[in-house]
């Protein structure tokens, strides 16, 4: 187990080992919790407000003509045997 001190303006220094082992990065938002056992200290969600398809809409500039939705399902299909094969099994 380790320790941190609590610094005069109420600070804390979080061990190297701990920052590299959780991915931690420098000027990452945190969120402190109060548990039963003590204070969780946890990474805060990515995005903070939810995500809609119009905000992504767009992003991947495609040029080509739509697909529908048998062509879809078909190149879903050819993935997933390329990945794992052709399994009849249903």
């Amino acid at each position: 187990m380790q320790t941190v001190l609590l610094s005069p303006d109420r600070k804390i220094t979080l061990p190297e080992t701990i920052c590299e082992a959780y991915r931690l990065t420098i000027g990452q938002t945190l969120e402190i919790e109060l548990t039963s056992q003590g204070i969780l200290l946890k990474t805060a969600p990515t995005f903070l407000k939810k995500v809609t398809i119009d905000d992504v809409a767009g992003c991947l500039a495609y040029q080509g003509k739509p697909k529908t939705l048998e062509e879809m399902d078909k190149a879903i299909e050819e993935g997933i045997i390329a990945e794992w094969g052709n399994n009849d099994r249903h």
